[in-house]
Order: C-alpha cells, then structure tokens, then sequence
C-alpha cells in the first residue's frame, strides 16, 4: 500500500459544521417548505447538493430565494464553524511533505469554497470537487475518482478520510483507501460497519500512516 495524496471530506471531517447546517435546514425549510425535518433525516439527506436536497420540498420558483437564505445564514453565523482542533496542522505538514490534498464534499461548491477561505484552509487545498461537479453524488465514486483524476493521482494511491458511512463507499467503490474520521463522525456505528481500511481517532494520525505508506 502505497500513499501519494490524500483526499478528505469537508463537513464533519475538517470543519465542525454539522450543528450549523442542521439549524439552518430546518429554518428554511420550515420557511420555505414548511415541512419539520429532524436532526437525522437532515443528516441522512446529505450527500447530494443544498438545493437538489432543498427541491424535494420546496416549490422550484421558490428555490433560489432558499438556498440565498441559507447561505445568509453561514455567513452571518460562521464563526460558530470551527476548525477541527489538529486540522490545521496536519494539513501543513502534508503540504510540506509535498502531498497533493484534495477535498470531495456533498456540499455545494460556491459555499464550500467560501467555507475553506472564511477557516483558513484554502492555502492547503489543491483541488476540491462537489457533488455539483460530478453526474452522482455520494455513496457513488464519481466525485472520488474526479479529485483523484485532478490531482494526477490513480485512487489506490489515495487516501481517502472521511465521517461518514457514505464517504468510505464512495472511496471504496472508486478503489481508494479509506480512513474513518471518528473526531467528526455522527454515526460511529454505521461508519464501523463499512469497514474502512484505518480509523483515526484523531487528525494526527493521519501523519503517522501517510509517513509510513509513503510513495
């Protein structure tokens, strides 16, 4: 097993955003959709963009002015988005070391973007791709194997880390090798039952195996 980059999830991997997103999926939804949803249909929604998501509910003329709310909402609250304590870290010292980092995330990619400037981790980024980038969104491999066709990289060279179940399918069937991130996992179970090939307690760890599988 040899690693030569590493591609990581945005949401619950990186940065601490999930509490955030729930409060604002349920705001405006219930403004714009006036349906309830609960903290785990919010989160087991996740893996296509906002608005494929928001348009399950809410009427198509209606639809831009949801989504403008909800990215209100982030960049009027960000700084409740915290950075996962030794993120930043190991991302420096993966770009010292010369590996490429990639990210693949559900979320759209205009507010991801605006995500990674607002934390401080676009310096480290070389390429991310959202599920608005590929034909099918997580658990499917296509956004894995577009970060790894960006990065110049095959994915079984890649390691592939991220919190939820769906990031270790959509690693797996693109043949990546995948990490559990438990620091950020709201499920801990489900993402146990895919069978990752490591799982990090913490983002340090990371290090430890890149060093050791190092290309």
């Amino acid at each position: 097993m040899v690693i030569k980059g590493v591609i990581f999830d945005l949401d619950g991997t990186l940065i601490d955003s999930y509490p955030l997103t729930t409060v604002a999926f349920k705001e405006v939804l219930r403004k714009w959709g006036n349906v309830e949803l609960t903290d785990d249909e919010i989160y087991l929604s996740f893996g296509p963009p906002e608005k494929v998501i928001f348009r399950r509910y809410v009427r198509d003329e209606n639809l831009e002015k949801c989504y403008l709310d909800y990215v209100k909402i982030f960049e009027e609250n960000s700084e409740k988005i915290k950075v996962f304590e030794g993120i930043k870290e190991v991302l420096s010292e993966l770009k010292r070391l010369e590996f490429p980092i990639g990210i693949f995330t559900g979320r759209g990619r205009e507010l991801s973007l605006k995500l990674l400037k607002l934390k401080g981790l676009s310096q480290f980024i070389k390429d991310l791709v959202s599920s608005e980038d590929v034909p099918n969104p997580k658990p499917y491999p296509d956004g894995v194997e577009e970060v790894c066709r960006r990065l110049g990289l095959k994915p079984p060279g890649c390691l592939h880390v991220g919190d939820s179940f769906m990031d270790i399918i959509s690693g797996k069937r693109a043949g990546a090798i995948t990490a559990g991130a438990l620091w950020g996992a709201r499920n801990v179970e489900r993402l146990l039952k895919e069978e990752p090939c490591f799982i990090f307690k913490s983002p340090k760890e990371i290090l430890r195996i890149v060093k050791e599988c190092e290309g």
